[in-house]
Order: structure tokens, then C-alpha cells, then sequence
């Protein structure tokens, strides 16, 4: 076992000069979690935190522990994909935490982490489903009270909903039975709660103990996540001067990537607010190379339109804006690829891609956009790229145009046609959410935001239109995709020879 771990030990420290920085940055709060719930002794924990001392004898309860404990490392440190792939190995071997004595508590603890993990990366109805799966099957009273604080999280996230008394009841609880990492968090979940109402008293009275009881325990992440508060806290003062300086005091002293990265960025955001366009700049790609060298997807796409923007809007630079503002996107697709979910956040860079691109490119996308726009086709054949077309267009259109008629009416499409089409699309296994429902949900299978773009680029086309521009763009795309060969497109496409041969004619005529 101590083998396997070594490698994800690796994986998880593969950008740092120390073998275990990471590891060690969040142990305090994540390892002890465990043993103040009651779910590991005091023995096991010390096990897990010296890797070193693990009996190379397979225990798979364990070693899925820690597997888990380094996907919510991996979270907190901002690289998503590792920490999703760590999640779903998980995920994909569940019995392992089904079996023997400790199986609803081992059960319970991974549902729990992979809810936060959902919650962190914006996914709230994914977060709600698997704290739900946790408190359905858990009968321990210390993990009821932490879902039911995580509860309160998500609610007070989607609903704006905040009730003080049921907070401080979470405290009270945390407090009585010495679960001190809980509850140094929920004083720091409190406080933000609180500033959000501008009660700025009571706030920092909890970020004060927040404060703290991670200085008290060592908890790192908590620690800088405070500090990182307090300055965000200058800014929605307009308080710009006072907060530049306190960031780059900040900077100095933080020993974790994720946080240099985080303040490069906001020290980016200042300077440009107070016209210091270059220290911008420097910042902002600062903040850019630690992302990319420790996997900080994070943070990744924000620090690259942020530079995108400067050398759009300060440089007047359209080369190196269009550079920074297609990495930006591309990090969210690949994101998006990986299954993490568009949030409010990474739509936003999106937007502001596709807005570019409208503005520099009028009439027409640009080759290299498509090839991002059109990356999830690559493994699929024409009818299903089709679909997936049609679903999406159909879907851009409900939600920005209007349902019935008026998405009828942009497409310039009879009624008869659309129903033939989404019936088509049905029998296929493609279903349309309900839209008469209030709060409609998007199911995630068949939304594919490259096509969402691509719909909104395209949105004063008609039916006709957008289908022609659609099928020479993605032709042209796949042709390139197979090396220029129609037998090798024909092929992979699941298309007849001579099929190709007609539709790509405009290819090889000179006005390709």
C-alpha cells in the first residue's frame, strides 16, 4: 500500500521542489477531520500521515481513505482533474467502502466529501444529490450535523437563505463534542454569511475565532483563506491602495501555490482598477505560470482573460489578446470535457471569449475557434454530431429566445418540422427537460457548451441557414481532423464515400 500511495503522493506534488508540501499544507485539517468524527483512530491517522510507516499489506478500505483525503487535497489546491479522477476511482470501486464494519460510516464520509467537491466546483444540484445519498445512509450524529451544516452552505449559495440561530446551533454542536475542525470552519462559513448582510461586526468577531483556532491547530488552508478574506474585504470597501499593499505584503509571506496564484490575480484585478496597466500585466501572468505549473485550473481561465483583457483594452494589442482570451476558453472546455461543470464563473469567460470574437470577427468564427468550439465531435459520427447539434440549438434557443412560438419564429422552422425533428431526437434517446416546470434543470449528458457558443454566434441565422453553416464548418474541421483524406473522413464519420465527396466539394474548389 505505502507504493500506491507514493504515486498519488507524486501525482499531487508533481510541480513541488518539496516531496510532500502539499500533503503536509492541508494535513492538519483534512487528516484530522478523520479521527475527530470517530472514523479512524488516533493510531490509523498518524498512519496515514507518515507514509512511510503504512504495512505494504493491501488494506483497500485505507487506501481508498486515502484516496479520497488526496482528491479533496487536490480540490482545495485548485487542480480539478485530478482531484475528478481520484473521486471517480473511487467512485468506480464502491464496494470497497460497502464491506466490513466500518461501511456506513466509510459510505457516508465519501458521498459527503464528494458533495463539498461539487460545491466547490459550483455543481449545487450534484452537491445536494450526494449529501443527500450521505445523510440517507449514515446514523452517526457527528457526520448528521456536519451534513446538516453543509446544508446550510448550499442553501444560503442557491437560495440566499440565512437563519443566524441555525448556524450558531451548528457552532454550539462542533464546539461541545471538540470538533474543532468544523468549527473553526463554520465561524469562517458564519462570517462570510454575515458580511454578505454587512453585519461587519459580528463578522469579524467570527473570522477572529476562525482566525484563531487555525493558528491554535495549524490549519493552514484556513489560515491564508482568512488573511485572503480580509483583503477581498478592503476591495468592496474601494479601500484599492490600502488592498494592493495588503496583498502584496500577503504575497510574501504565503507558502502555497494556490494562494500565490489567487493573490496574483486579485493584485492584477487592483492594479488595473487604479490604471497601472503593466504591474497588471505582470501580475496577471504571474499568476498565470504558477496556475500552469501546478495544475491550478482554478484559477487558470480567470488569470488568462484577465491578460487577455489588458492587452485588449490597455495594449490594444489584438494577437496577444486573442492568444490569452482562446486559453481562457480552452481551460473551461477542458474542464467541461472532464465533467466539471459550467459554473457562473467559467460562463462568464466564456461569454466574454465568444463577445471577443463577435467584435474582431464579425460575420464569421475564426478557424481555431471552431476547433474549440467543435472538440467534443472528435470520437463521434455524423448522426450523432448532428444531434447533439440540433439538441443543443434547440436548447440555446429555449432558454434565451423563449419556448413555442418565439424559438419558432427566430429559426424561421414550421411547427410540423420542429416536432418531426424533436421526435426524431427522442427516439434516439435524447429527451427535452421540461420547460413548463419552474425551475427547470439542464441534464448534463447532452448539453455540450461548444455547441451552446456556437448557437449564440449563429443566433440570427434561420433553421436553414445555421444548418448549412454548420455541417461546412464542422466538415471543414474533421477534414483537417483526418489529414486532409475523404476516405479516412468518410470512415470516421460513419458516411458514404461518395456522400463526402459531394458535401465537401467546396473543400478543394479554392474558397474553402
Amino acid at each position: 500500500m505505502a507504493q500506491r500511495q507514493i504515486l498519488l503522493s507524486n501525482e499531487l506534488n508533481r510541480t513541488s521542489e518539496a516531496g510532500d508540501a502539499v500533503e503536509k499544507f492541508h494535513a492538519a485539517e483534512c487528516y484530522a477531520l478523520l479521527g475527530e468524527i470517530g472514523f479512524l483512530s488516533e493510531e490509523k491517522v498518524a498512519l496515514m500521515l507518515d507514509q512511510g510507516k503504512i504495512s505494504d499489506r493491501r488494506n483497500r478500505m485505507l487506501e481508498a481513505l486515502q484516496k479520497i483525503t488526496y482528491a479533496k487535497i487536490a480540490a482545495l489546491e485548485g487542480n480539478y482533474t485530478f482531484a475528478i479522477e481520484l473521486y471517480e476511482q473511487v467512485a468506480g470501486k464502491i464496494s470497497v467502502l460497502n464491506q466490513g464494519s466500518q461501511q456506513e460510516g466509510a459510505l457516508a464520509y465519501f458521498y459527503y466529501e464528494y458533495a463539498g467537491f461539487f460545491n466547490q466546483v459550483g455543481d449545487l444540484n450534484a452537491a445536494y444529490r450526494f449529501l443527500e445519498k450521505a445523510r440517507s445512509i449514515t446514523s452517526s450524529n457527528k457526520m448528521k450535523q456536519m451534513i446538516a451544516y453543509q446544508y446550510l452552505v448550499l442553501d444560503s449559495e442557491l437560495n440566499q437563505k440565512f437563519v443566524l440561530k441555525k448556524w450558531l446551533q451548528c457552532i454550539a454542536y462542533f464546539n461541545k463534542y471538540e470538533m474543532s475542525v468544523m468549527e473553526s470552519q463554520a465561524h469562517f462559513g458564519v462570517a462570510i454569511q454575515l458580511l454578505k448582510q454587512e453585519n461587519m461586526a459580528d463578522a469579524s468577531s467570527h473570522l477572529d475565532k476562525a482566525h484563531e483556532m487555525a493558528a491554535l491547530h495549524g490549519f493552514q488552508y484556513l489560515h491564508w483563506n482568512i488573511d485572503f478574506t480580509r483583503g477581498c474585504l478592503l476591495v468592496n470597501q474601494n479601500r484599492n491602495i490600502e488592498a494592493i499593499r495588503y496583498f502584496q505584503d500577503l504575497l510574501e509571506k504565503v507558502n502555497n501555490a494556490n494562494f500565490t496564484a489567487r493573490i496574483q490575480s486579485k493584485l492584477a484585478e487592483l492594479h488595473l482598477i487604479v490604471g497601472e496597466a503593466d504591474q497588471a500585466l505582470e501580475a496577471a501572468k504571474a499568476s498565470i505560470e504558477v496556475s500552469q505549473q501546478f495544475s491550478i485550473s482554478s484559477e487558470l481561465a480567470g488569470a488568462c482573460i484577465l491578460m487577455g483583457k489588458i492587452y485588449h483594452r490597455e495594449k490594444a494589442d489584438i494577437t496577444k489578446a486573442y492568444f490569452y482570451y482562446q486559453q481562457a476558453f480552452g481551460s473551461v472546455m477542458a474542464l467541461s470535457k472532464r465533467g466539471i461543470f459550467v459554473n457562473k464563473d467559467r460562463h462568464r469567460v466564456i461569454n466574454e471569449y465568444v463577445v471577443f470574437l463577435e467584435e474582431h470577427f464579425p460575420g464569421e468564427v475564426a478557424e481555431s475557434a471552431n476547433e474549440d468550439l467543435f472538440a467534443f465531435s472528435r470520437e463521434l459520427n455524423w448522426v450523432k454530431i448532428k444531434d447533439l447539434f440540433h439538441y443543443n440549438l434547440f436548447l440555446y434557443h429555449y432558454l434565451n429566445t423563449g419556448v413555442g412560438n418565439k424559438t419558432l419564429e427566430a429559426l424561421d422552422f414550421p411547427a410540423s418540422s420542429f416536432y418531426s425533428a424533436t421526435e426524431r431526437l427522442r427516439s434516439r434517446g435524447i429527451t427535452f427537460p421540461n420547460f413548463r416546470k419552474s425551475d427547470v434543470e439542464i441534464p448534463a449528458e447532452n448539453y455540450v457548451e461548444g455547441l451552446q457558443q456556437y448557437s449564440r454566434l449563429h443566433r440570427d441565422k434561420s433553421w436553414v441557414e445555421i444548418n448549412d453553416c454548420f455541417e461546412k464548418d464542422m466538415l471543414k474541421y474533421h477534414y483537417k481532423l483526418n489529414n486532409y483524406n475523404k476516405k479516412h473522413l468518410a470512415k470516421n464519420l460513419e458516411l458514404a464515400y461518395s456522400g463526402i465527396v459531394n458535401r465537401t466539394k467546396y473543400l478543394t474548389a479554392g474558397n474553402a
